[in-house]
């Protein structure tokens, strides 16, 4: 079975811990970078190049939405995953606007999370087909 490579981006250890902790339990899911600023999610996805990236854009350094700019253009093929506190109207548009498709709140329940991410990959296996 193949593993789908994540790297979880989020400035609180407690919420790193937690998801790192039900991610663990999945056979085909893997933790490859765990970030807690954006500049150490942006160095960690380019040197794991992750098929999935979990991040909260609303990290203390104020770069998330900068961050996952560049992350699109770096890895266009990676999908970036949501996992936010906290997101107005005007931070979802420019999240469409990147690309994000899948923007969950903290408090989601886990096997509603796991979902979410074995459908963002599928999504990836889509795009990669499609630049065959």
């Amino acid at each position: 079975m193949e593993r789908i490579p994540i790297l979880l981006a989020d400035e609180h250890e407690q919420v790193r811990t937690q998801v790192l902790a039900r991610l663990d339990r999945e056979q085909d899911l893997e933790i490859v970078g765990l970030a807690d600023n954006s500049a150490s999610a942006l160095r960690l996805a380019n040197e794991t190049h992750p098929r999935l990236i979990l991040m909260d854009p609303m990290m203390s350094d104020g770069l998330g939405l900068d961050a996952i700019r560049r992350l699109r253009a770096d890895l266009p093929d990676t999908e970036i995953v949501v996992l936010t506190a906290f997101s107005d109207t005007a931070q979802t548009i420019e999240l469409g606007k990147l690309g994000v498709r899948f923007i969950l709140n903290k408090g989601i329940e886990s096997h509603k999370l796991i979902e979410v991410l074995h459908l963002a990959a599928a999504h990836t296996n889509e795009k990669h087909s499609q630049n065959l």
